[in-house]
């Protein structure tokens, strides 16, 4: 067994990297870059067990694969098996909407293959609606599953061959390269899946590891260096310690920026500090070297595991969930009192043979306690074995009445999109004479007749996401020469894009309604850069948001309340103050309102119209 040195700090390291992936979780909009937790225990693992095994190389010339497979497996599989335990039970007995591909799911995980999964099957890491899955961060022990399979046998091999390690280290950096290569070209904006979860395309952190561990192993650093070297090392580390909390802080996962080398330079720099922090005579090595840290991150492994779930089922469970800031405390306290039973029950029993061996002796004292804790796993067995049986268990979740009604939109919005855009190369019937139909409309939604005559046929264009295409056919029903570009799972700052290549073609209308900011935040500087592009003569009219339980709506609206201030033609429309009045009105997800609230979102555009016109 080798022994190694203790290395103050790293668990310090691991407490910042299940932090950020907690924040990023309760309050995507804050902490935009929380997901950078993930790299960092990438490159943490990269480093330890190759460092590990370096040793054991030097130490015996020799690496046993099998007494490794054994620790890795002692050390983290019965917590994953634990955690999958606990959620399909708690899926069966209370959630039988996420029943589905549950097999699949389960079978993945269970042979570290769930990242291939998730890739064609899986949502995004950053999916924020349409049921989250309490599986969708599993992703990463997988590849880290994938590495620990093969890795020791690579090691053994360049060491045995006598490659010079500085050279080893060397290929592995430049490994690193083309893998964040393959990100950049498998990066696609509609679909990050591939670019997201494949193994390929985030092995770059793993191998920066790897690459720092053959070309500063921990057991060759020495605590007594000089002054000027120890300064240098203590300002390398502020450096990149304050660079990967900026990255933390703003680096979105959701911009195509990210993919095209940020996310590998923040990644770098984690490396870095991982190397200052492993060297003995860092300052760093002792400033995360505290109860606090060492507390959260010797538990880091079980809090990772059961965030998600936690937070999927709290948020499903709780009435009228709403992200106030008891509600997140609650949150947290939950994982962590979850995450503490599973370190001491399941983490440690497994981990020391000791602890097993006492526990069985301990059971085996009283007979009728054993035989009835066997009877109660065997009923669990039965029970979960029962669930996953299920037919539903191996099928695809079928589409929602949302997702049809989308999807129907989608097609009709098109054709009448084709419509409209051939109407505006004609001359409108500018009448005032009104057919009973059209009066029949002004009834139903609620309108004054000179409001709807002066909107019916006015040059409209309507960008947005799946609330906007939920109301499209409402919309164009009202005005026939509305044009309406929206798609589910729009995010705000891909439509600063979308405006310049409509304005490149002359295709933006002398009224624009924008509808964004049910997936995410919007930015002021995207809402600037459209403001730009639209122009001082248009009259742009945005609907605020109503995203109930989601973080970033009132920033959202406040935001777009005071931009209002600053442009005198962006007319900001209070769909959020009508809607929370009239809750009933929505879809299971609070969010896609059914015919009566797509009515009145169209209503109070054409009502806002009026005003601007000046039309009572």
């Amino acid at each position: 067994m080798i022994k190694r040195r203790y290395i103050a700090g790293f668990d310090g390291l691991r407490a910042i990297a299940v932090i950020g992936v907690l924040a990023f979780h309760l309050m995507p909009s804050k902490i935009v870059g929380g997901w950078l937790g993930v790299p960092l225990f990438f490159v943490l693992s990269g480093y330890l067990i190759t460092d590990i095994l370096i040793q054991e190389y030097d130490q015996n010339h020799f690496i046993a694969p099998l007494k490794f497979y054994m620790r890795r497996l002692k050390r983290l599989y019965p917590a994953l098996v634990g955690m999958l335990l606990m959620t399909t039970t708690v899926i069966l007995l209370f959630d039988q909407q996420l029943i589905y591909n549950l097999r699949r799911i389960l079978l993945a995980n269970l042979v570290y293959l769930y990242n291939f999964w998730a890739i064609s099957n899986g949502e995004s890491y950053f999916q924020q609606f349409g049921g989250a899955s309490p599986f969708t961060h599993l992703w990463s022990l997988s590849i880290e599953g994938q590495y620990y399979f093969i890795w020791p046998f690579v090691v053994w091999g360049v060491l045995k061959c006598r490659f010079k390690r500085e050279y080893v280290a060397l290929t592995l950096f430049l490994l690193s390269i083309a893998s964040a290569a393959l990100m950049a070209i498998y990066y696609q904006p509609e679909n990050i899946n591939r670019a997201y979860y494949g193994t390929d395309t985030r092995l770059f952190a793993i191998l920066l590891g790897s690459s720092l561990a053959f070309a500063w192993p921990s057991s060759k650093l020495q605590k007594d260096i000089t002054v000027q070297a120890k300064k240098i090392l203590n300002n390398t580390g502020l450096i990149v310690f304050l660079i990967m909390i900026s990255g933390f802080l703003w680096l979105n996962g959701q911009q195509n920026v990210t993919y095209y080398g940020l996310m590998y330079l923040f990644t770098v720099a984690i490396a870095v500090l991982i190397g200052v922090i492993a060297h003995p005579a860092s300052w760093f090595s002792k400033a995360l070297n505290n109860k606090y840290l060492n507390y959260i991150g010797t538990r880091s492994y079980s809090i990772y595991l059961y965030q998600l779930p936690v937070f999927v089922f709290y948020e499903k469970f709780v009435p009228n969930y709403k992200p106030t800031t008891l509600n997140l405390i609650i949150e947290v306290i939950l994982v962590l009192i979850v995450s503490e039973l599973s370190y001491r029950y399941v983490e440690n029993s497994f981990r020391y043979t000791v602890k097993i061996k006492n526990a069985m002796h301990r059971l085996t004292m009283s007979r009728n306690l054993f035989f009835g804790s066997l009877t109660l796993v065997l009923i669990f067995i039965l029970f979960i074995g029962q669930g996953v049986l299920d037919p539903r268990a191996g099928q695809d979740h079928p589409e929602t009445k949302l997702q049809k009604k989308l999807k129907n939109n989608q097609s009709a919005v098109a054709k009448q999109n084709a419509a409209a855009e051939k109407k505006s190369n004609t001359v409108n019937d500018k009448t005032t004479k009104l057919t009973a139909d059209e009066k029949s409309l002004i009834a139903t939604y609620g309108l004054k007749q000179k409001q709807y005559i002066a909107f019916k046929d006015m040059p409209f264009k309507a960008i947005g996401d799946s609330v906007m295409l939920d109301a499209a056919p409402f919309l164009q029903e009202i005005n026939k020469n509305m044009v309406v570009d929206a798609e589910v799972g729009r995010q705000s700052y891909e439509t600063p894009k979308i405006v310049d290549q409509m304005a490149k073609q002359g295709k933006l209308a002398p009224n624009m309604l924008i509808g964004l900011g049910t997936n995410g935040e919007i930015k002021r500087q995207d809402l600037d850069h459209m403001m730009k592009s639209f122009g001082s003569k248009r009259q742009i009219y945005w609907m605020n948001n109503f995203v109930q339980s989601r973080p970033w709506q009132n920033d959202n609206n406040n935001m777009l309340a005071d931009a209002a201030k600053d442009y005198k033609n962006l007319h900001v429309i209070d769909w959020f103050g009508l809607a929370e009045q009239h809750v009933d009105w929505f879809a299971d997800d609070g969010v896609h309102p059914g015919a009566i609230g797509d009515r009145q979102y169209v209503r109070l555009l054409v009502e806002e119209v009026g005003r601007v016109k000046h039309i009572d």
